[in-house]
């Protein structure tokens, strides 16, 4: 059993004292409103608490009132009573509480060059803006201060307004807020002094800063360290260290396929050149490696955003000999890519914005709980019913739980993502649940258990076209591609630019072969996020995969492959094999007969209709919460 003595090491950033060296960063949970700290907002970052991490950096609280109501403001005192509620709270369990100033300036740019981020015309900032804003930035420190606040923190990464004054790329100015590092740095340091000018020497001040922009022209490792010591003369007490840029490639927040640990490295240079503490940070996702990191002296603390969105408990577990029992997170980004479309959301997590309404709290009355089918939705649905005291069975006519998550864990870079089900298998046996495996639902069975509650969650099968030829030998399904069990040749059509299709044809080109993939939608990867769908498509544009939209395939020949684009009808002749991958449709013929046999059923996930893991699992999860 792993101690984890470095992580669990108390440690003192300035005057302030922490219990632990693990830092929640800043993410945007979108649980605000009208800037205000909402119940929910709160109930979030109190769990996080609770989990026993050490210091939570709330996410960005705005300094001016430029950006939506979603994010906290900070500009005026209004907003104090509400966030001295969360703070109040937050220490009374046990973790100290900062939070991250922000002022975004996207409408705005250090100077007048041609914006590279967003499509909106640059302004300069005039001095006066800049001493304007100054002032609010320490005006906005005052209040958190007074609204109980143990630390701030300034925001200057990922290509937002701070960022781009230190990013070469970006600040062209020609005044003393520009050209080297110690001009470009010149706006910080003047916030900072005028934090402490107002606050005192011992109020704690970091600075989250890219340690790499990942634009050419952009901030380095090398200029990041350069500039680091300016800040720390400056006087900030801690530097947070993360890359990236909007736009760039990498992203700032690294999906499944960034690395472990991926910006470890600009952290551990940044550390070489300054005494005050570093936070490393992205894609730590369990205590291993956090250990790992701390122990070889690469940082001091170690930064998780997801991973405890994924697990609030990961500290406790890890802690307290059960880190086997850490929910991980997959970097699926599903909490980025659903940041703007309502609250965050987590895909492993589901009580995640929703904190209070995922309270498990024990039955009433024991029931005799049947789950039929192991996939996520009917993992989730059993975890929790057995957790909240009933007794469940799960059966699964394959010989493996999963269902279509393990087919989904085998494109390139998502290996990880079974590690959920390994998951879900620990909990299942921790609460006492009966899994049979490779047993198929007979009335038999049914009569013998003589359940009171059935949830059905069967999945669903691949949809087969009803385009003439698509039962020929050479015509082949993407689950079957993915699972290794159908053979493919050299040049490949997959038919289908969904998540399915467009993973299917990275496989292949990454095993060398020629694809091409063909959708009559007028884009390609509609149902993936933005932040993945950005990463696959660099991967495959690398890749060199052709992708035709609005095109149709009509039939499937021995003269080739007759296709409809862009109202054209065309022969494409040379290819070995044919891949279908249009989607699925629901497996519900046990519902029915069920349905007369037991007065409680259930019919939850694909096997209801065909939706993504995220609400399958919480699907399941809801069901598991009110039975």
């Amino acid at each position: 059993m792993a101690e984890f003595s470095r992580l669990f090491e108390p440690t003192k950033v300035g005057s302030l004292e922490l219990k632990n060296r693990l830092v929640m960063s800043p993410i945007g949970t979108r649980l605000a409103r009208e800037g205000m700290v909402t119940d929910a907002f709160k109930e979030y970052y109190i769990a996080r608490a609770k989990g026993g991490v050490g210091l939570i950096v709330l996410e960005a609280c705005m300094v001016d009132t430029i950006h939506d109501g979603f994010h906290l403001f900070g500009h005026d005192d209004k907003y104090i009573p509400k966030l001295r509620e969360l703070t109040e709270t937050v220490h009374a369990n046990g973790a100290k509480i900062g939070v991250e100033l922000h002022y975004p300036g996207w409408p705005l740019e250090p100077d007048t060059s041609k914006r590279f981020i967003m499509p909106i015309p640059p302004a300069e900032f005039s001095v006066e803006k800049i001493q304007e804003l100054v002032e609010k930035f320490a005006e906005t420190a005052r209040r958190v201060r007074d609204a109980g606040f143990d630390m701030v923190e300034i925001h200057s990464n990922h290509g937002y307004l701070l960022s781009q004054f230190l990013s070469p790329r970006t600040n062209q100015r020609t005044d003393a807020y520009g050209g080297d590092e110690t001009g470009r740095s010149r706006f910080h340091v003047e916030i900072i002094q005028a934090i402490r000018k107002k606050l005192g020497d011992d109020f704690v001040i970091s600075c989250r800063m890219n340690g790499a922009d990942h634009i050419q022209g952009g901030t380095t490792i090398q200029e990041a360290k350069t500039i680091a010591p300016i800040l720390e003369k400056a006087g900030v007490n801690l530097l947070s260290i993360t890359a990236g840029a909007i736009g760039s490639y990498p992203l700032t927040i690294g999906p499944y396929d960034a690395p472990l640990g991926c910006y470890v490295h600009l952290a551990e240079g940044v550390k070489s050149v300054v005494k005050l503490p570093v936070v490393a940070s992205c894609r730590i996702n369990n205590p291993d490696l956090a250990e790992e990191i701390l122990s070889s002296g690469k940082a001091d603390l170690i930064a998780m955003a997801r991973a405890l969105a994924a697990d609030p408990e990961l500290p406790n577990k890890a802690r307290n000999g059960q880190a086997e029992h850490i929910r991980k997170c997959i970097a699926c980004n599903i909490c980025l890519d659903t940041d703007y479309d309502g609250h965050m959301t987590c895909t492993v997590n589901p009580a995640v914005g929703r904190e209070k309404e995922f309270e498990i709290k024990p039955v009433a009355q024991t029931k005799k709980v049947l789950v039929i089918g192991g996939g996520p939705a009917g993992l989730s649905a059993a975890r929790i019913a057995a957790e909240r005291g009933h007794e469940v069975s799960l059966y699964e006519e394959n010989t493996e739980l999963g269902g279509q998550w393990i087919i989904a864990s085998r494109p390139p870079y998502k290996q990880d993502f079974k590690g959920l089900i390994d998951w879900f298998s620990g909990e299942l046996e921790a609460n006492g649940v009966k899994v049979e495996m490779g047993k198929a639902i007979t009335p038999d069975v049914l009569d013998t258990l003589k359940p009171d509650v059935v949830i059905i969650a069967t999945g669903a099968i691949q949809i087969i076209p009803q385009i003439p030829g698509v039962e020929r030998k050479e015509v082949v399904f993407a689950w079957d591609v993915l699972q290794g069990i159908a053979s493919v040749g050299e040049r490949v059509l997959v038919i289908g630019g969904g998540a399915t299709g467009l993973e299917t044809a990275e496989l292949l080109a990454e095993q060398g072969k020629k694809v091409s993939v063909v959708e009559t939608l007028k884009y390609l990867g509609g149902d993936i996020g933005g932040t993945i769908r950005y990463h696959l498509q660099m991967r495959l544009k690398q890749h060199q995969v052709e992708q035709f939209k609005n095109t149709k395939v009509k039939e499937i020949a021995d003269r080739g492959i007759i296709v409809e684009r862009e109202g054209n009808e065309e022969i494409w002749e040379g290819f070995n094999t044919v891949i279908l991958a249009l989607g699925v449709k629901s497996r519900d013929e046990l519902v029915t007969d069920i349905q007369t046999k037991v007065n409680e059923v259930y019919v939850i996930g694909d096997a209801a209709a065909p939706q993504r893991g995220v609400d399958a699992i919480r699907e399941g999860s809801e069901i598991g919460l009110n039975i």
